[in-house]
């Protein structure tokens, strides 16, 4: 499962500048859109240029080939690519759903990669791994979170790239998303006074 992090907006207000302005709605949009990929940008600076220390074969690429089925039915580990792992991140357009509150997530920006992911958490996950491997090492998934945490450490709700990167940027995100609801629902007021002096 990839991993994701969520700008949200108001349902009301899109529904609102759709039905009366629908280039206010696409403004809207654009801010937020640019609020998330400043996250984008920044997480995809925190996945540096080669593996940390103590991983290097990680991106060989006779050792770890792409992602496909074995025999015993175990995919393979993907392999160390930076390209890969930054071009993984992608910022999607999300189904308008409500929580309690009434807000909706409008955008997410995701890590599709699977290096990505494993780079992202390795780590926070506790104890050692029951699922099959082909390594010779049966200590190999326990070393491996540990060199991942020596080289940056994660706990639970914490990353090394996109989930850092949301959390380093939220206050100034949702300050960015909050001036442009005030400056959407600003225009939409004014919209609806204009009407209201025409019709007296």
């Amino acid at each position: 499962m990839s991993e994701a992090i969520r700008l949200e907006g108001v349902k009301d207000l899109e529904a609102a500048l759709k039905k009366f302005d629908e280039a206010g709605r696409k403004l809207l949009n654009r801010q937020i859109n640019a609020a998330a990929r400043e996250i984008k940008v920044d997480a995809a600076g925190y996945i540096i240029e080669e593996p940390p220390t103590g991983l290097s074969k990680w991106a060989d690429p006779v050792k770890f080939g792409p992602r496909i089925q074995s025999e015993a039915g175990v995919r393979s580990f993907p392999r160390f690519e930076t390209f890969l792992m930054r071009r993984g991140l992608r910022i999607v357009k999300q189904k308008n759903k409500p929580d309690p509150v009434g807000w909706t997530t409008t955008v997410a920006i995701e890590q599709k990669s699977p290096a990505g992911n494993i780079y992202e958490k390795a780590g926070v996950v506790a104890g050692g791994s029951t699922r099959p491997n082909r390594s010779l090492n049966p200590n190999a998934s326990i070393e491996f979170k540990n060199k991942m945490q020596s080289f940056y450490f994660v706990r639970k709700g914490t990353g090394r790239a996109l989930i850092r990167a949301g959390r380093e940027d939220a206050g100034i995100t949702r300050t960015k998303i909050a001036r442009a609801r005030y400056e959407a629902e600003q225009r939409l007021q004014q919209m609806f006074n204009v009407e209201a002096v025409k019709n007296g």
